[in-house]
């Protein structure tokens, strides 16, 4: 595999404790890679990938992904450094218009698709948009949790969105494969894995745990799944088969 040119630098943390020590760093640098995930998990989900697709035969350009709850097209995504680097394109979900015209400006060679995702079968469904939008949600009660960012006195408006099932979105746009699955939907990621239909079989599926990641395990190892990695904010788990 082509090595990619990829952003680095020097990192501070060894420079500060070599300092704080009085220790001469080591003559080799130590660098910190681009990262554009919320805590890093894009370089475990690229690294992963790296593995898999090696053993398959197939090329980095060819992986395919599905990110439901895009928000940003760089800040936070778990997707753009396969998108950057390697030129692999997915599907973006993003229910608030704004941030959807903002992702198909930034993102053009993705497919974003602008609704809710949800497990319910109305065609249209109200979204709270909060102040922060990343907090923005069909449920009041999950919004209520973010007391440190003003809860919900800090929904600016109530909009009308579409609205897809999960499993009438995945036949629309899970493709002839998937390789990352990515479900931010603020409080909703475990009544959408559940319901989820098992004829998807994304390789990795990233769900915001919030403190219950034994509740997606239960959900996805019966499914197939494998607890991979775990952040301060996202869970990942791999489809065991592939290994």
């Amino acid at each position: 595999m082509a090595s990619v040119l990829r952003t680095v630098f020097p990192n501070p943390f060894i420079a500060a404790e070599c300092q704080s020590f009085q220790i001469d760093m080591a003559p080799i640098p130590t660098n910190l890679y681009e990262t554009y995930a919320q805590c890093n998990e894009d370089i475990v989900i690229e690294a992963v990938l790296r593995a898999q697709l090696l053993r398959a035969g197939r090329s980095m350009d060819s992986i395919r992904y599905i990110e439901i709850g895009a928000n940003h097209p760089f800040q936070t995504s778990s997707t753009y450094l396969l998108h950057k680097l390697y030129g692999a394109t997915g599907v973006l979900v993003e229910p608030i218009p704004a941030l959807a015209e903002t992702l198909r400006k930034a993102r053009p060679r993705d497919t974003v698709v602008n609704c809710a995702v949800s497990v319910s079968t109305e065609k249209s469904i109200r979204l709270h948009v909060h102040e922060k939008n990343e907090l923005s949600s069909i449920s009041t009660d999950h919004i209520s949790y973010f007391k440190n960012f003003g809860g919900t006195e800090k929904i600016v408006e109530t909009i009308e969105c579409e609205n897809m099932h999960i499993n009438d979105f995945m036949r629309s746009h899970y493709g002839a494969y998937c390789d990352y699955l990515s479900v931010d939907v603020e409080g909703l990621d475990a009544a959408l894995l559940l319901e989820m239909d098992r004829v998807f079989q994304p390789t990795l599926i990233q769900c915001e745990h919030e403190g219950r990641a034994n509740l997606f395990l239960e959900i996805l190892k019966p499914r197939g799944y494998g607890l991979l990695a775990q952040t301060d904010v996202n869970t990942i788990f791999l489809k065991t088969a592939v290994l």
